[in-house]
């Protein structure tokens, strides 16, 4: 207001107002400023509000999704184990060499499901708390796959795989045990979500800017729908083997890669089933 009553307003230089309605104006201007501010100091803090509700509102969602997982993925698993090892030490109980040897490893097995939930809710929280920094370091991601797939050959039995790896060095800056989780993740969904049997297809990819593996199964496919809300944390899919987790491991798979500057994705596979791809920069900006 006062610059336009020096710059604009005769006599032009000073404060004086020679005519009433300049002063009418002027009057205006200021009331106008005024308002204006108010009603952008308004908004500013309507807007602040909403976002702290809407960091509330996931926070809640989030520990109600927590509560739900610990409340029943876990206590089944414990519950299995509660029951075999009662049965082994109930008094009198006479028990053949297989009977006790399938008790024996039905504990094992519900033993090793509840180490990997209880793994995958302290990755989830470590990627909510923002701790997740990569270590990187030039890594053979071809040899990675390799060796992924060597170790879950157990529960690939049965199954083709098929890796489509160069032989040459496929390096890219990395942290090891990190794409190590991303790429089992990916390969245990796929024998979680196909049927027994079915092929699975492994490769490695590389360019000038970015390295891209891609795990690619013959199942029911993922409808477009569905392949963002199962990126979530603690969303599930439809199993074909029955066994389920708690809906983390794509979550935390898209955690590490987005860590690494890469990105994950759910595409269709060529004549049916899903595609499971993410990539690695190569920039030595990575390191």
């Amino acid at each position: 207001m006062l610059g336009h009553d020096i710059l604009f307003v005769e006599p032009v230089g000073t404060l004086t107002i020679a005519r009433p309605d300049e002063a009418v104006g002027l009057a205006l201007l200021l009331f106008t400023a005024v308002v204006t501010a108010h009603l952008a100091d308004t908004a500013r803090r309507e807007t602040a509000k909403a976002r702290q509700a809407e960091v509330i509102r996931r926070s809640d969602e989030l520990k109600t999704a927590l509560l739900r997982a610990v409340s029943h993925d876990l206590r089944t698993p414990l519950a299995s184990i509660k029951a075999g090892v009662s049965g082994l030490r109930q008094p009198g109980a006479l028990y053949s060499d297989d009977d006790r040897e399938e008790l024996l490893s039905a504990i094992e097995e519900e033993t090793d499901r509840l180490d990997r939930l209880v793994g995958k809710l302290l990755e989830a929280s470590t990627l909510e708390a923002g701790a997740a920094s990569p270590h990187k370091q030039a890594e053979d991601v071809g040899e990675l796959v390799r060796n992924v797939v060597r170790r879950l050959n157990p529960i690939l039995v049965g199954r083709p795989v098929h890796l489509e790896v160069p032989q040459d060095a496929l390096a890219a800056p990395c942290d090891y045990v990190q794409i190590d989780h991303v790429v089992t993740n990916l390969l245990e969904n796929a024998v979680r979500h196909t049927p027994a049997g079915t092929p699975i297809t492994i490769t490695v990819r590389r360019n000038d800017e970015e390295l891209t593996v891609t795990v690619a199964d013959r199942g029911p496919g993922i409808a477009p729908a569905e392949r963002q809300r199962l990126l979530r944390p603690f969303e599930r899919g439809k199993t074909v083997s029955g066994g389920g987790g708690i809906g983390l491991g794509l979550a935390i798979a898209r955690g590490f890669v987005e860590a690494h500057g890469g990105r994950l994705w759910i595409g269709e596979t060529e004549g049916g089933g899903a595609r499971f791809s993410f990539t690695l920069p190569l920039s030595m900006e990575a390191l």
